[in-house]
């Protein structure tokens, strides 16, 4: 009976100590199995992890999205009808308006707009005598897509949506007061994207080829144009996910100056005019620091993993934190960023910080160069700076909460 236990409170619980928090027998089967059956919300389902975990995970013969994330998460975070609950043919049209906005040359208009921005605030923090990494990062990651996807407002409208987005991403996996005020700044974001494509379709206004243009435009695979909600919910789902590398901000200012040595050589790299290191380094950040728990799919039939029998329509979860710690690493729980030089991280199966499969058919999320770009940016904007430390301040972070980052925001000193 201790299988069949609800885990979905223990799960918002305890967050990422999800596998942790486990039975005993559970975590043994887990990880000696690759897989545990579970009881997520009244129903079984299964919990598997690893690279094998992974690969069943993103076969799309035997699993599908839709449903799988549970409605409240779902809504909140992704909004009704996006790419995320689509399975099939759909997911592969739908991504069309997708890709096209990641290409080189888009990270790189993105990259110009976002760099102007973080220099100036940097330059603030040497007069001032330094900032907050988390906070000052929702504002200039926030109000630099908005501004890449032609959105014309001030950049007071600019900031304010920011903190919006940033207040969805902060309340969606936590119970109470957090996840009321997201689900305030979701009917907000919705109200305003909407009329953003309401506005762009009557009177079309947005530069030729930008993100507002593109989705107000977009056919879907009906023939037909996005639904106006869809759309605006599809306008969302690049700003909104730009606004939580803010997160991994803080965490990578954190492993600067905690880790001195790899400062050194994005410093020494960054004045070569290269950034290899720099990429590798915040893709450890996004490896080794909690951000997403557990992702979530539903058998298409009847089926078997590792043993385990899968009932149509059954979840099954995938131990994100886990997998990203697991035995698929040599020391996982060691800070150490050589592990992705010269090596593509779309090749590393048990890499899933934002979801894992193909990157053009499977669900690996489309905005990963966004967000290592911006880390990037980011951690060579605070590594030029040889005088580089943090005051004072609650450096801790909750492993319950999702998401998590530092308590202080990551203040920097320069």
């Amino acid at each position: 009976m201790s299988l069949l236990r609800e885990r979905s409170v223990l799960l918002a619980r305890q967050g990422y100590l999800f596998t942790a928090a486990l039975t005993e027998t559970e975590r043994h089967r887990l990880y000696d199995e690759g897989a545990v059956p579970i009881r997520l919300l009244g129903r079984p389902a299964l919990l598997v992890t690893g690279s094998e975990g992974v690969r069943f995970f993103y076969d799309e013969s035997r699993l599908m999205r839709h449903l799988a994330v549970p409605a409240p998460i779902a809504l909140s975070l992704f909004g009704p009808g996006a790419v995320h609950g689509l399975d099939d043919a759909p997911p592969r049209h739908r991504k069309e308006l997708f890709l096209p906005a990641l290409t080189e040359p888009a990270l790189e208009r993105l990259t110009d707009i976002a760099g102007t921005r973080l220099e100036r605030r940097v330059k603030q923090w040497e007069a001032t005598g330094g900032g907050e990494v988390y906070s000052d990062a929702v504002d200039i990651f926030g109000s630099s897509i908005i501004e890449w996807a032609g959105i014309d407002e001030s950049d007071a409208e600019k900031s304010r949506h920011a903190r919006w987005l940033a207040t969805i991403v902060d309340g969606f996996g936590t119970m109470g007061t957090p996840y009321l005020r997201a689900t305030v700044a979701r009917r907000r974001c919705d109200r305003w994207a909407a009329d953003l494509v309401r506005r762009e379709r009557e009177a079309p206004a947005a530069p030729a080829g930008s993100w507002l243009s593109a989705v107000a435009r977009f056919v879907d695979a009906d023939g037909r144009p996005l639904p106006e909600r869809t759309a605006a919910v599809e306008l969302l789902n690049i700003l909104r996910p730009t606004v939580a590398v803010s997160w991994l901000a803080s965490f990578a200012a954190l492993a600067l100056v905690e880790h001195p040595q790899w400062c050194e050589r994005i410093r020494a790299e960054d004045a070569s005019g290269e950034s290899a290191v720099a990429e590798a380094f915040c893709h450890e950040v996004r490896r080794y620091y909690p951000f997403v728990p557990v992702l979530a799919a539903r058998a298409r039939r009847d089926t078997v993993y590792a043993g385990h029998r899968i009932s149509a329509g059954q979840r099954v979860l995938l131990d994100v934190h886990g997998t990203n710690h697991g035995a698929d690493w040599e020391d996982p729980w060691a800070f150490r960023p050589e592990r992705f030089l010269d090596v593509d991280p779309c090749d590393v199966t048990a890499f899933v910080p934002q979801g894992g499969g193909p990157r053009e058919t499977g669900h690996r999320c489309p905005g990963e160069g966004v967000s290592n770009r911006l880390l990037e940016l980011t951690v060579q904007a605070l590594a030029r700076h040889d005088s580089l430390e943090l005051p004072a301040q609650d450096r801790t972070f909750s492993a319950r909460r999702m998401p998590t980052r530092p308590a202080s925001g990551t203040r920097v000193r320069l």
